[in-house]
């Protein structure tokens, strides 16, 4: 009997954390701050009752304005896109900053699920790695769900600016073209994850 009761504790407690977490993402859904290419995933994941998602975003190219001892709290995106960009809107950003140091940036998908065993969780790791995602795992747990962290693998940071420009105008475009190829590869493995997840989950 304790047994069953304690089972019983566990699944309530991880049906008020998943019924949290499912109202906040239909409000910030509803507010136009998830990002679009990534919806149909996480609506996926969030209509199976064994998971929720608690964050995500579907890659972005990004000037980071930070300070030469690169705190998070000295640190802020002066632009940001979730789509591929163009020269002109990246060069007239960079080119008209005053800060103190500014990278371009590429960051690629990343999706945190609450699961709410470890074999949930685990089924979803394996199913991120049946499709090509070779960054995903458990990466905490408490008594209420496992906490799961998939993500893309096109990265790139580059500085272009501490106290003065440190790039051109071809240099800049050189960037853009490599942004842009890396926000495509990345666009097609959220494509391959959300294949997988809707036929294997």
């Amino acid at each position: 009997m304790k047994k069953r009761s304690t089972r019983s504790s566990i699944s309530s407690e991880w049906q008020r954390y998943r019924e949290r977490n499912l109202k906040k993402y239909e409000r910030a859904k509803n507010e136009g701050s998830v990002d679009a290419p990534i919806v149909p995933l996480l609506d996926l994941l969030n209509a199976n009752t064994h998971y929720v998602t608690t964050s995500s975003c579907s890659g972005r190219v990004v000037l980071l304005a930070t300070t030469p001892s690169e705190k998070k709290g000295e640190s802020f995106f002066y632009r940001k896109w979730h789509r591929p960009v163009i020269f002109d809107e990246v060069w007239g950003a960079i080119s008209s900053f005053s800060g103190s140091v500014l990278w371009f940036k590429v960051d690629p998908f990343i999706i945190h699920v609450g699961a709410d065993s470890f074999e949930s969780a685990l089924r979803l790791v394996n199913v991120a790695h049946r499709a090509g995602v070779k960054i995903a795992g458990i990466q905490a747990a408490d008594n209420v769900k496992f906490h799961v962290e998939i993500r893309g693998i096109d990265y790139m940071a580059v500085p272009v600016y501490e106290r003065e420009l440190l790039v051109n105008k071809d240099y800049v475009r050189h960037l853009v073209r490599i942004a842009n190829r890396k926000m495509v590869r990345n666009a097609h493995r959220l494509a391959r994850l959300f294949k997988a997840v809707s036929t294997l989950l």
